[in-house]
């Protein structure tokens, strides 16, 4: 390589990191998107929850306290909104299509909440209907932060953004748990499919958050063991839920303790989600000076060379994986530059190498939900089932074979390529 072609290959590498931090930037804006996300999860998480009391016990002195957590709800959805306008006249990014997709169905979603929040105060519908069509909504938010996590290109804030999923994947199936055992304790017992239900949604809010676990930071751990007490009493009367039955009705009275002690655990994992949106940010941060320091380094090397008087010294000829293959020029000047090219380039191979491999890793838990997914999608197309029977049905196969569900899930697509 002669130093008249070094120039370019600087100019070059320069541009890849610029690229590579316009990449970041761009990401930690989703970041700070996914955060506000989680915000309005949660403001609709607590207005389920009321909501689903409110049908179920039929107490008018509940509805000030509903509206309540309605306003909260809508001053974040009008945050986020606000977010996707400014989004939107900063103008379209490139690559980022599955996730506008995901956006574009969690919008359509929130546009139909008026409506059932009106029919929720005028009793038009079941406790039941209604927990389900919020449960859509923050499904498809929840969509919008896998999607996120997806489309990262960074290992570290991969896992980060793994680790968030997860957590308010197991969230959102705390609230779910809350709504069924309202309606149980209600009636003074659980049927068997409730109890089945129960029993599920404990295993499955389990897996997510041992997923969590795997990938969350040491400082969220400690906050998420401080959370662990709100958990104890709940489990006390998920016990107690199994054992009942209709011959021997419990106090309906304990529908509001359930609620009380399930809302109790919700609102501490919040602080949890909260630090975990904090350090997601943070490494979004620390990621984008590593990358600025780095790309002004290249631009400093590149002046140095361009004022660098060049001569006739032989040309160098690169291993960029293993070594220099020729003997550097006399030139101390000009090898030292050579060299710090060399290095550059050598640790640029490496540190893909690197991100490759542990974006790879980070993406695992990623690329199992997706498996889950085109499964319940291939049994409600092949049975005609709806989505919520498909995933049952998966769950079950699950719970009858002691594995895994992503394992069920990928039996059976294997299952489907073998037909073909």
């Amino acid at each position: 390589m002669t130093r008249g072609a070094m120039r370019p290959a600087l100019r070059f590498l320069l541009a890849a990191r610029q690229s590579e931090l316009h990449g970041l930037e761009q990401l930690a804006h989703t970041c700070r998107f996914v955060s506000l996300v989680g915000e309005l999860v949660h403001a609709l998480q607590k207005e389920r929850g009321y909501s689903n009391l409110y049908l179920c016990r039929d107490q008018p002195s509940l509805l000030p306290a509903l509206d309540t957590l309605t306003r909260s709800a809508e001053a974040s959805e009008a945050r986020v909104r606000g977010f996707l306008d400014s989004a939107l006249a900063r103008g379209e990014q490139p690559g980022r299509a599955r996730l506008y997709g995901c956006i574009a169905h969690a919008l359509y979603r929130l546009d139909e909440l008026p409506d059932l929040r009106w029919r929720v105060r005028q009793r038009r519908l079941g406790a039941q209907e209604a927990g389900a069509a919020m449960t859509r909504l923050i499904g498809s938010l929840l969509a919008v932060v896998f999607e996120a996590a997806d489309a990262s290109l960074d290992a570290g804030i991969t896992r980060m953004l793994v680790a968030l999923f997860n957590f308010m994947q197991g969230k959102e199936l705390s609230g779910q748990e809350r709504a069924y055992g309202v309606m149980g304790y209600t009636a003074g017992y659980f049927t068997d499919a409730q109890k089945a239900q129960m029993a599920e949604l404990a295993a499955s809010q389990q897996r997510c958050f041992e997923t969590f676990e795997h990938y969350a930071p040491d400082d969220v751990l400690t906050a998420w063991r401080q959370a662990q007490p709100h958990a104890e009493p709940v489990h006390r009367l998920r016990d107690m839920a199994r054992h009942t039955h209709a011959g021997q009705p419990l106090d309906p009275g304990l529908a509001e303790l359930w609620f009380e002690l399930c809302t109790a655990r919700i609102d501490a994992m919040h602080p949890v989600e909260r630090e975990l949106a904090e350090s997601l940010a943070r490494q979004c941060a620390s990621r984008i000076e590593a990358a600025r320091a780095d790309r002004d380094n290249h631009r400093e090397l590149l002046d140095q060379f361009a004022q660098h008087v060049g001569g006739d010294a032989p040309a160098l000829v690169f291993n960029v994986q293993r070594r220099v293959l020729d003997v550097p020029p006399a030139d101390g000047m000009a090898g030292g530059i050579e060299r710090s090219m060399l290095d550059i380039l050598q640790a640029q191979a490496a540190r893909m190498r690197q991100a490759d491999e542990a974006l790879e890793q980070a993406r695992g838990a990623l690329d199992e939900r997706k498996r889950i997914e085109r499964a319940k999608w291939l049994l409600v197309q092949r049975h005609g089932l709806s989505e919520p029977a498909a995933h049952e049905r998966l769950q079950r196969a699950a719970m009858d074979g002691g594995v895994s569900l992503g394992e069920v899930a990928r039996q059976l697509l294997e299952q489907d390529a073998r037909r073909r």
